[in-house]
């Protein structure tokens, strides 16, 4: 049987420098990225019910999850708005 991805990656991760260093580069996109995706998932919340309640579509939602688009604050307020959570900003040094 073939390796899982999570195995790939760790393969990756380790003999790969290239790929390591824009994992690195990206790390706050994806931690960024799941956190909307807990947001929505602790509400109970589907992309799809998710949307119709933000007055948008699914692929919407679905592009903001993966990062393939960069939210206006005004559209994360509207996504913490319909999956019942708070915006917290934090610049640190």
């Amino acid at each position: 049987m073939g390796k899982t991805l999570k195995e790939k990656h760790q393969e990756m991760l380790n003999s790969d420098p290239e790929y390591a260093q824009a994992f690195v580069d990206m790390e706050e996109e994806f931690q960024f990225t799941g956190e909307l995706i807990k947001a929505r998932i602790r509400s109970g919340l589907t992309q799809k019910q998710l949307a119709e309640k933000m007055g948008t579509t699914q692929s919407t939602i679905a592009r903001l999850e993966s990062g393939a688009s960069i939210p206006t604050l005004r559209s994360l307020k509207r996504y913490a708005q319909a999956t019942g959570s708070k915006i917290k900003i934090f610049l640190e040094a």
